[in-house]
């Protein structure tokens, strides 16, 4: 069992998760408020493959994340987007995918009558393919290629742990089911919270909680900043790195 000290920074991470109420009425206009951008390297082997540039916005309902990638693999370049509205206790709103390169497609994942639908379109013209999943909306958007949807989880995760004005918080390994709508293919996802290290991050020596997650099988090792905005991953079975540029 590890703690997580200091409420302030608990209150931090329910102000980022984007999850937590907020007040309404006439008084107070919609607004969003970045609450995490920038760009991720995604390096395999060593080398960098391909980047991963985001921006989380918290908003008066819940949280926006937009994600556009680029990757370079077999000499074909990879151009995919994506974009996911949460509501503020973190359920699913709309997820929509888009591929741009090497070909056109894209796919929304949405929740109807408590469970989730997404559809895939082929082309523009096309009518598209529907396949549901008796999943529902709390289900966890992990899909493909995009790692700014592992510290979205981290964040539940602390969120569903904490409470804002305790001075200390439990963050025992939790399990969520998941989804990968690339794919179609729903998971089972566990995180736990594994201690405070000391990595190296562009040539300094920094605290960073670590977080370790499991995806079906696949290992996963997450480091975050006093922000809990995700510095480092890592995925050992694929010799794939991720660091904040």
């Amino acid at each position: 069992m590890h703690l997580l000290s200091r409420s302030i920074r608990l209150t931090a991470v329910l102000a980022l998760c984007g999850f937590s109420a907020f007040a309404s009425g006439k008084d107070k206009e919609p607004s969003a408020k970045v609450v995490d951008s920038g760009k991720f390297g995604i390096f395999v082997n060593g080398t960098r493959v391909g980047t991963e540039t985001f921006q989380i916005e918290q908003t008066v309902t819940g949280s926006a994340t937009h994600c556009d990638l680029q990757v370079e693999q077999g000499g074909n370049k990879i151009e995919q987007k994506s974009d996911m509205t949460l509501a503020a206790n973190g359920d699913l709103l709309r997820y929509e995918w888009k591929e741009l390169s090497p070909g056109r497609s894209s796919n929304t994942v949405a929740p109807e009558n408590n469970f989730l639908i997404e559809r895939i379109f082929n082309s523009e013209k096309a009518k598209p393919f529907e396949r549901p999943f008796m999943l529902p909306p709390s289900t966890v958007i992990l899909d493909d290629f995009f790692f700014t949807h592992r510290e979205l989880l981290a964040w539940r995760f602390v969120f569903g742990s904490c409470k804002a004005n305790e001075a200390q918080c439990n963050l025992p390994k939790t399990k969520f089911g998941g989804l990968i709508p690339h794919t179609g293919t729903p998971v089972m996802a566990s995180i736990e919270f594994v201690g405070i290290e000391k990595i190296p991050i562009k040539g300094v020596q920094t605290d960073l909680r670590r977080f370790d997650l499991e995806e079906d099988g696949v290992k996963w090792s997450i480091w975050m900043d006093d922000g809990y905005k995700v510095q480092r991953l890592t995925i050992p079975a694929n010799n794939t790195e991720v660091l904040r540029d």
